[in-house]
């Protein structure tokens, strides 16, 4: 049995904390067969165009092919606010879906340039659950440091990037933090206990010692 994290930020939802500059997506958690390919298909089949007939018709025929290949059980689908996952895979049962909305730090403060973020790629990354780790443990007093390592960046910095609680956008430079799903409250209380605390919670009860994670957008 595989567990895989779905990272989709489409479309470009941002917010403001103060000069701080976030956005909001989505991140999937997915245990079952490993998945070779994710993609986001659009919820409406009319793409408009200069033909809208013929777009219609193009993507008429890219759904049947889709709804033809789930239920032979080589792809699942999984329904999320601004589309649809498609998720290829081997053969085997599913076992479950978890969804959460993922909150990330997005402008630099002045304005110029943007923070470090995970870059979209057909390939996924590698997660590692890890212990007390001392970033996170600064969080608050007692904090026990738990998170996700991601593996497979190809800067510094990147290989630096965690998934981990945040009350808010100010706690992650790069990193990305779970909410419960459509939980858009900007700022929560830094106490144990906190939506994006339980919604963690849940995350590493899920996924275990491992998983890996797609990012499917920019």
């Amino acid at each position: 049995m595989q567990v895989t994290l779905i990272l989709t930020r489409t479309p470009l939802k941002e917010f403001s904390h103060g000069r701080r500059s976030g956005r909001w997506g989505e991140l999937v958690a997915f245990k079952g067969p490993k998945v070779s390919s994710a993609r986001l298909l659009p919820k409406t089949p009319f793409s408009g165009g200069a033909n809208p007939l013929a777009a219609v018709g193009q993507v008429a025929v890219s759904i049947g092919r889709t709804m033809a290949a789930a239920l032979q059980g080589k792809i699942h689908l999984v329904p999320v606010n601004h589309g649809i996952l498609e998720l290829s895979l081997a053969d085997g049962p599913v076992f479950g879906v978890q969804r959460f909305t993922s909150m990330e730090r997005f402008k630099a403060d002045s304005g110029n340039g943007y923070y470090v973020q995970l870059r979209p790629r057909p390939t996924p990354y590698g997660l590692t659950f890890e212990k007390a780790n001392s970033a996170v443990m600064k969080l608050r007093p007692g904090h026990d440091g738990r998170c996700f390592r991601v593996h497979g960046g190809q800067t510094k910095p990147e290989k630096g990037i965690l998934i981990h609680e945040a009350p808010e956008v100010g706690w992650v430079i790069g990193c990305i933090a779970p909410r419960p799903l459509n939980n858009f409250t900007i700022a929560h209380k830094n106490t144990p206990g906190n939506p994006s605390h339980k919604a963690m919670d849940e995350l590493i009860a899920f996924v275990g010692a491992r998983a890996d994670l797609f990012v499917l957008d920019w």
